[in-house]
């Protein structure tokens, strides 16, 4: 009878482990792109792969980036499951300085409420950058980004940002990002 009691316990402390750590992985597990398929996808070798960002652009917000020297790669963190997922990714270029003819449009940019918290310190737009999507192999849109840091929280962060106030699009590079991207 001792023995049984002792079974039944183990089995029970058996499924309440396995259970546990199922419920773990699903709650921590986030996909990642295949490298390979990112580089055949954006026909460019030796990515380097960045992480997640989150972004407007895609079909979902939740992104992932590679890059190399050049650009800035991102791509639907879903890209595994194929269909409308895999066929679509953002080309971010490397940035060129500001001019005084981009006055008007830094302008709407600082304007967007999202910017006027008074949580968010030390705003700075630094740079934009000539962003491209490319749905099924075909370029389907070209904007300026302006690629704009703040502090939040006692972090920097770093995300690229259309000017126009009715649009929301943007890619957030994260905490991570201010520190790799920020020479970009």
């Amino acid at each position: 009878m001792g023995k049984r009691f002792l079974m039944v316990l183990a089995g029970l402390a058996a499924v309440i482990v396995v259970g546990w750590l199922a419920m773990w992985f699903i709650a921590t597990y986030e996909p990642t792109p295949d490298q390979r398929e990112v580089e055949e996808m954006v026909h460019e070798r030796d990515l380097v792969e960045f992480g997640e960002v989150e972004g407007a652009f895609l079909l979902t917000p939740r992104n992932y980036g590679y890059f190399d020297s050049e650009n800035i790669y991102v791509v639907e963190q879903y890209l595994d499951k194929g269909g409308d997922y895999s066929d679509q990714y953002a080309v971010i270029e490397k940035g060129t300085a500001l001019t005084e003819a981009d006055g008007p449009a830094i302008a709407e940019l600082t304007a967007k409420e999202t910017f006027q918290n008074d949580y968010m310190d030390d705003f700075q737009v630094l740079s934009k950058h000539r962003v491209t999507v490319f749905r099924n192999e075909e370029k389907t849109e070209e904007h300026w980004f302006f690629k704009v840091t703040y502090k939040y929280d006692g972090e920097y962060f770093l995300t690229f940002v259309l000017p126009e106030p009715a649009i929301e699009n943007r890619f957030n590079f994260f905490a991570e990002g201010y520190e790799q991207f920020l020479q970009f």
